[in-house]
């Protein structure tokens, strides 16, 4: 048994004889350029694959085999003279950086696949996506793929702690980077590399955004330290190297998160003002060192101003003097500055902040600084309205945060599959440049893109629940193409996953579709309600257990009713957008059901479109979600014996303690309004007996 778990990168052998065949005719031979790691990378892969796929150890060749009825090429035009004979070399050359084609040619009487790209970086991401293909089964006799990513950056935020371990939400088990030991290698780093690379994502900043301890007495006081700056001390940095070699052969740039106040944690100097010139110039120094060693490294992640963090505000300097400080060090080099958006202070609603801090500033930031921006305006709730941000700063280059671990869905316990919630989120039209300009055409700027905050650790299935690895799969697939059919995509995890089985693939693909809106439902009573969960106790945060008296700012439940007032008469947030975005939000009328709460403050007695009163629809939502939990655990029990009994186990462990957490949250949240509305549950259920 292996030591950890493969994830979708199992390769279990083709059944079907004919299929079979057909693979091995065109992929039993390899001939793959040497030029490169990440050739290297390549021809590494096909030797762990294609023995398990194919029931036969291939034959990699260091020429094109004469001989045999068909083979694999991988390789650039330059590389080989018989990929320019088969293929159009001017569109190749015309591919974005990671871009890459799959054809099947014909070559001197043989069958043959050819995996080709103009960088070294497209031949990898190529040489997986033919690997799918064989592992959900698919024909490859006909092959024509010509894929290039929408998005120049997808990258991976890791939330990892060094030198203690720990991971912030660190739901599948502590860091797999064993920080004391390096630039001692272990196989999982490789191991993460692959999952990465495998579907797309070519960024992976290595440590939590928060690098410094934060306030005493602060939500997160329990850890000892966030020290995270100490990765730019010069014997740490020098730690790094191996790691960073292990990730750029698969054509994965390493990043690290860095704390503002750096010139003085790190360096010698008593202030970190960014217009002072001694501290612009610690940081081209610094710069200047990390490049030495990490020749490819991608740039730094800033958290600033923010939960206790240091930044320009220290010195009454606005964000884009902090950022462009750090960029223009990095320039020279070709790094870049990710300079997070999320914001938030003593203004009475947070929602407003980071669009009155950022949107002012739109064009003034350096050409190397991008503005990332989390999805929603408050904190990755279960349901958020899209972050008015997005499509408010055409000068300035924007980055997609989204959440990949669940943080306020459930964390590694339940199953809460994020892939449709990011759908909603890049198909929502932002009216930024007219109708038809969805947040998904936002990012296409050399300079923008996609982030996803991990969800990896060190337990044996890397995520702390099985089916939770389709969240980290589902975001590369949809960081290189947002327009992808969501469907499909699950699909193909689940194939790769469970294996071939219809009826495993029908039910688990359900399960995930269905899983989104059950958990909206006992988490918030839906309606757009959010934030209804517990803070934390004295020396460890969980967003885990109901909670919603901690939070009324959020929900904004009264005796009255129920909702947050967010247009003019209230904090103003519906106005940030777009009209004619703004005015359905501002409408009672016409903002969508789903949002409803977030944007108004309504009597609990009003009623919907279907005549139903709002109390009512949030005891509803509440019981249907616990329902809809059941329904799943269900269906996930109608698997017995279909898949191997570890995950069959463990997913119905999991399973089992959702239904209970969702019957928790359900009792606990319709007592909360029923405490306050005074209004019973028509249906008898509230109050309960």
């Amino acid at each position: 048994m292996n030591e950890y778990d493969d994830c979708w990168l199992r390769y279990d052998r083709v059944a079907d004889d004919d299929r079979r065949a057909a693979y091995r005719r065109r992929c039993s031979h390899a001939y793959v350029a040497e030029k490169s790691p990440e050739c290297s990378a390549v021809r590494d892969e096909l030797r762990r694959a294609l023995p398990d796929l194919l029931g036969r150890d291939p034959h990699l060749w260091q020429h094109p085999p004469e001989t045999v009825a068909g083979f694999l090429a991988v390789g650039t035009p330059d590389d080989m003279a018989m990929i320019a004979e088969t293929v159009d070399v001017d569109e190749v050359e015309s591919l974005a950086d990671g871009g890459y084609l799959l054809r099947s040619v014909t070559w001197n009487g043989a069958d043959c696949l050819v995996v080709t790209a103009p960088t070294d970086r497209g031949l990898v991401y190529g040489t997986f996506h033919l690997l799918r293909l064989l592992s959900t089964r698919d024909p490859i006799d006909d092959l024509d793929v010509r894929e290039e990513p929408a998005h120049e950056h997808r990258l991976l935020n890791q939330w990892d702690t060094p030198f203690h371990r720990s991971v912030e939400r660190g739901y599948g088990g502590e860091s797999i980077f064993d920080w004391e030991r390096l630039p001692d290698l272990r196989e999982r780093y490789e191991d993460y590399a692959r999952l990465l690379a495998s579907v797309g994502v070519n960024g992976v900043v290595l440590n939590n955004v928060n690098t410094t301890k934060p306030p005493r007495g602060s939500a997160n006081d329990a850890f000892d330290a966030f020290e995270g700056w100490q990765l730019l001390e010069s014997g740490r940095l020098e730690d790094l190297t191996g790691l960073a070699a292990t990730f750029r052969r698969y054509g994965i740039r390493t990043y690290l998160s860095v704390n503002f106040a750096a010139p003085m944690l790190v360096g010698d100097l008593d202030t970190a003002d960014p217009l002072d010139e001694d501290v612009r110039e610690w940081w081209r120094e610094k710069a200047d060192e990390v490049y030495d060693l990490l020749p490819d490294f991608g740039g730094f992640l800033v958290k600033a101003d923010s939960e206790g963090q240091p930044g320009p505000y220290d010195y009454d300097r606005d964000h884009v003097d902090g950022a462009n400080a750090i960029a223009q060090a990095l320039e020279p080099h070709g790094g870049r500055v990710w300079w997070r958006a999320f914001v938030y202070g003593t203004h009475e609603d947070r929602a407003v902040q980071a669009y009155e801090t950022f949107e002012p500033l739109d064009g003034e930031f350096a050409d190397n600084v991008t503005v990332q921006v989390k999805n929603g305006p408050i904190d990755f709730q279960p349901r958020e309205p899209v972050s008015t941000l997005f499509g408010a700063m055409p000068e300035t280059d924007l980055g997609l945060e989204l959440q990949i671990t669940q943080e306020y869905t459930g964390q590694g316990v339940h199953a809460t599959y994020n892939l449709p919630m990011w759908k909603e989120i890049f198909e929502f039209d932002t009216h930024a440049d007219g109708p038809d300009t969805p947040v998904s055409e936002l990012f296409r700027g050399s300079g923008e893109g996609v982030v996803g905050v991990g969800n990896v650790g060190e337990d044996y299935n890397w995520t702390g629940h099985y089916l939770a690895q389709a969240n980290l799969y589902a975001f590369g697939r949809a960081a290189w193409d947002p327009d992808v059919d969501a469907h499909a995509v699950t699909e193909e995890w689940v194939r790769q996953t469970f294996g071939a089985d219809e009826t495993v693939v029908d039910t688990i693909t359900g399960i995930l579709h269905d899983s989104w809106e059950a958990c909206i439902d006992y988490e918030t009573g839906g309606l757009g309600l959010m934030h209804m969960m517990h803070n934390g106790e004295e020396y460890l945060e969980n967003h885990y257990y109901p909670s919603p008296e901690e939070w009324p700012g959020y929900h904004g439940v009264t005796e009255d009713g129920v909702g947050v007032d967010r247009t003019e008469t209230g904090s103003g947030y519906a106005e940030q957008y777009r009209d004619p975005v703004a005015e359905r939000y501002a409408s009672v009328e016409d903002c969508p059901e789903e949002l409803l709460l977030f944007f108004h403050h309504l009597p609990w007695d009003h009623e919907l479109e279907d005549g139903t009163t709002v109390v009512q629809r949030l005891y509803d939502n509440c019981f249907a979600g616990v329902e809809e939990v059941r329904r799943l655990r269900a269906r996930w029990r109608d698997l017995e014996g279909r898949i191997d009994e570890r995950r069959f186990r463990h997913v119905s462990e999991r399973f089992d303690e959702q239904v209970a957490q969702a019957e928790r949250w359900r009792d606990v949240l319709t007592e909360y309004f029923y405490e306050h509305s005074g209004i019973p549950d028509e249906r008898g259920r509230v109050p309960a007996e």
